[in-house]
């Protein structure tokens, strides 16, 4: 059972944990340098953290946490163990406060999100796990009311120290990451595959055009006009109007002989693009 004074301790790490993701991004750095602080003051919290450090590799948890896509944002995956939770978290708050990680890019890399803003997303992420472990260590569940039962301190500390040298399984963490990776880049080498094959195929039209003698001038121009365009949409990836721009063709180009089977070549490649 903790004494007053660490008793204290605790609670003024845990309010300024509180305190630090409640507040505003432009005062983030001094509330961690205020956390940081109660963390040596305390040596029951500093300990504890100090315990589970023994066989922590920072490197490899951190690089393990940050999840960045091809074609997406990126986004930040605690892990459940509070054993790696605690020191997780304490090294990159050391490391923010040290100007060792930078902050903003830390947080516009990681911590994008459309229903709330980046610094609200970082705290629930990354700050609320810490602080609930620590609450969870010391048997003070919320930030009001101290937990009744006190005597399972000895148990819960007991449980953190079985539960850190238990070796993670993270293998499904790992393999749903890994295959989410593996989708986006097939997902992209079919596209690029797609569209290189449009532009292809687009130039040869252009030079089909340019062969034949009877075309009428308006017909070569509209022909022209669409091609062209169809070629920019393609090169940048335009999905949408790469279909808009190979259906407008089809009231031009089967009128033109050497222009027939190219345009069934386009919409039967834009047919397997959908149906793939």
């Amino acid at each position: 059972m903790l004494n007053d004074k660490a008793l204290k301790g605790v609670q003024a790490c845990l309010s300024d944990l509180d305190e630090l993701s409640a507040g505003r991004f432009i005062f983030a750095e001094n509330m961690i340098g205020k956390v940081l602080q109660d963390i040596s003051e305390s040596p029951e919290i500093y300990g504890l953290i100090a315990e589970c450090m023994k066989s922590f590799n920072f490197d490899k948890e951190f690089n393990r946490a940050k999840v960045k896509l091809p074609t997406k944002d990126g986004y930040f995956m605690m892990p459940e163990s509070k054993a790696i939770v605690l020191p997780l978290v304490f090294c990159i708050l050391v490391d923010i406060r040290d100007n060792k990680l930078n902050m903003r890019d830390f947080l516009k890399n990681y911590f994008q999100s459309e229903e709330i803003g980046e610094f609200e997303n970082f705290s629930k992420t990354v700050i609320k796990p810490f602080r609930d472990a620590i609450s969870y260590c010391f048997g003070m569940k919320d930030n009001s009311t101290q937990q009744e039962n006190k005597d399972d301190e000895e148990l819960e500390q007991k449980a953190i120290q079985v539960e850190q040298k238990e070796v993670e399984n993270e293998e499904e963490r790992q393999q749903k990451v890994q295959e989410e990776i593996k989708t986006e880049k097939l997902k992209n080498e079919k596209d690029n595959q797609f569209f290189e094959k449009i532009i292809r195929i687009s130039n040869q039209m252009l030079e089909a055009i340019e062969l034949e003698k009877h075309i009428k001038q308006d017909i070569k121009d509209d022909l022209v006009y669409l091609i062209n365009n169809l070629i920019s949409c393609a090169k940048n990836g335009d999905i949408n109007n790469v279909s808009a721009f190979i259906v407008a063709l089809n009231y031009i180009a089967k009128s033109v002989k050497n222009l027939r089977f190219l345009y069934m070549e386009l919409k039967s490649d834009l047919a397997e693009y959908f149906e793939g």
